[in-house]
């Protein structure tokens, strides 16, 4: 989990990145980020999204999954999942459900994506 805070430190920002099983492997979901309404496009987002992958990549991970806009996490370097034969549980419009293979990415883990039980309940 990263955090982004003001001067007063309050929290502002957020990026969290979740366990998650892909075909008989694991890898990780960029879920939930989130930007108070006042910081928003002033770069927050993409602070706390920059900062969750280069830990995830020092960490050795190799495959971080995202549902969201192609047009905001194409910048991070986020592909179409079924370029990586990855596919997501949930029905979305071609290209919303994306990954990003991360140094480490060696062709695997590849296959449906299962979230773990607390991403049903929303």
């Amino acid at each position: 989990s990263v955090v982004a805070v003001d001067d007063t430190g309050l929290v502002v920002g957020h990026a969290l990145l979740s366990r998650l099983r892909v075909g008989e492997g694991a890898g990780l979901a960029l879920a939930p980020v989130a930007v108070a309404p006042e910081w928003q496009r002033k770069g927050v987002g993409e602070l706390v999204v920059r900062a969750a992958l280069a830990a995830a990549e020092e960490a050795g991970e190799k495959l971080v999954v995202v549902l969201g806009d192609p047009d905001y996490y194409g910048r991070f370097g986020f592909i179409p999942a079924q370029r990586h034969e990855v596919s997501g549980p949930f029905e979305v419009p071609e290209g919303y459900f994306q990954t990003l293979a991360l140094p480490g990415y060696d062709g695997s883990p590849s296959g449906l994506c299962r979230y773990p039980e607390p991403f049903e309940a929303v």
